[in-house]
């Protein structure tokens, strides 16, 4: 007899519970799988069922002959076995609802990529596939059903000391007359966020004549993005691009005694996904967040995506430097992200109260003299029909 299954997640929540990436809040997916015969009033069998998560990553890219495309899937931890007949048990029910807790693999064990899609360059997405066996003697279990899982991180958010400290880089020219520094409040930005950076050029106190002659041109700082895509026929490929540039005209400046330092401000660039101008729309279908940002920071088996702060410092009298700083992009900007402390520390005693007990299914079976009636179906004379209530 066809059944017709369905994956539901909790009533008013998203199927993820937890928070992906931060492992003390035990990130799962919560959910019931729902199973009724397509025919109203006729029993099923039902073998066994089990549950599994599969990330698929598609890459696009341009390589020295044409464009090529790679897909690949994996299995995400493992498979979730919810229901084995017993061979005395009843096989044969009306209805059956198995809730069920997926465990998501922990991020120092496997990282887990965020659902993502970087135009027709990249895509990351995640399905939970309900695998059914309904008779004895199938050899085989069948895809009954299939649902989109968004998975979101929260590791890299600016809530994490590591985010909040900033950091600094300097760098000597290479004949040794000047140094070049770069200071950042923050390693963390989301889309709309301000990056302020300090760059300084001071002179080398074992060459002041000549830091003394030296005059400044310019400096130019840029938030870059790096694309690499891994691949087994054309090895590693990068693709740098430059997501914002701010130029600082220094109009051949001297360095002085005490050095010279300028504030610089740029924000991240934001996505009006109201307008199709220029932006790509994700498909919700699949499970892909519509977020303010074009991409983010991402590692995964195909694809990774890096972000920088480079600092071009032009000089005459002395060699040209240049910085780059790694930083983190997250699709939270910093009001999300203060907005996401409370939770994420709720979520973290929540998990510490989960028991990690098997959830008791709901089972009509077919020799119930009931089972009918708890379904809302009535046995006439030609046949059997539902209760509709008006």
């Amino acid at each position: 007899m066809p059944v017709q299954v369905n994956i539901r997640g909790p009533p008013n929540s998203d199927f993820v519970l937890g928070y992906p990436g931060i492992d003390a809040t035990w990130p799962r997916i919560a959910g019931v799988v729902e199973i009724r015969s397509e025919t109203a009033g006729q029993p099923f069998k039902l073998k066994s069922l089990k549950l599994q998560l599969y990330r698929t990553e598609e890459i696009q890219y341009t390589s020295t002959l044409r464009t090529q495309r790679i897909e690949q899937s994996y299995l995400v931890g493992q498979e979730l076995a919810l229901f084995e007949a017993h061979p005395t048990g009843p096989n044969q029910f009306y209805a059956v609802d198995l809730p069920f807790v997926y465990s998501l693999p922990l991020s120092r064990e496997f990282p887990l990529p965020a659902s993502m899609q970087i135009a027709k360059q990249a895509k990351i997405t995640y399905r939970l596939d309900a695998l059914l066996k309904e008779f004895e003697h199938q050899s085989k279990y069948e895809t009954s059903a299939y649902c989109p899982i968004t998975i979101v991180r929260y590791d890299n958010i600016r809530v994490f000391q590591q985010y909040l400290q900033g950091n600094s880089l300097m760098r000597e020219s290479d004949d040794k007359v000047v140094y070049v520094t770069l200071q950042v409040d923050y390693t963390s930005f989301g889309p709309g966020d301000v990056i302020r950076l300090v760059a300084g050029i001071t002179p080398n106190p074992d060459w002041t004549h000549r830091s003394s002659k030296v005059k400044l041109q310019q400096i130019t700082v840029k938030l870059e993005e790096e694309m690499r895509f891994n691949t087994t026929s054309d090895g590693t490929i990068s693709k740098l691009t430059t997501v914002r540039s701010h130029r600082v005209p220094l109009n051949s400046a001297k360095v002085g005694p005490n050095g010279q330092y300028h504030e610089i401000t740029f924000s991240v660039p934001m996505l009006d996904r109201s307008t199709r101008e220029s932006s790509y729309i994700p498909n919700n279908d699949d499970g892909i967040p519509n977020s303010t940002i074009s991409s983010f920071s991402t590692v995964s088996s195909l694809l990774v995506v890096n972000y920088y702060i480079s600092l071009a410092a032009k000089m005459s009298g002395c060699k040209d430097v240049e910085l780059r700083m790694p930083v983190s992009i997250t699709s939270f900007n910093k009001d999300i992200c203060a907005s996401l402390a409370v939770p994420i520390n709720n979520g973290i005693e929540i998990a510490r109260t989960v028991t990690l007990h098997k959830p008791q299914g709901t089972f009509i079976l077919a020799n119930d003299r009931s089972a009918l009636q708890s379904l809302g179906i009535l046995k006439l004379s030609n046949g059997y029909q539902r209760i509709q209530i008006e």
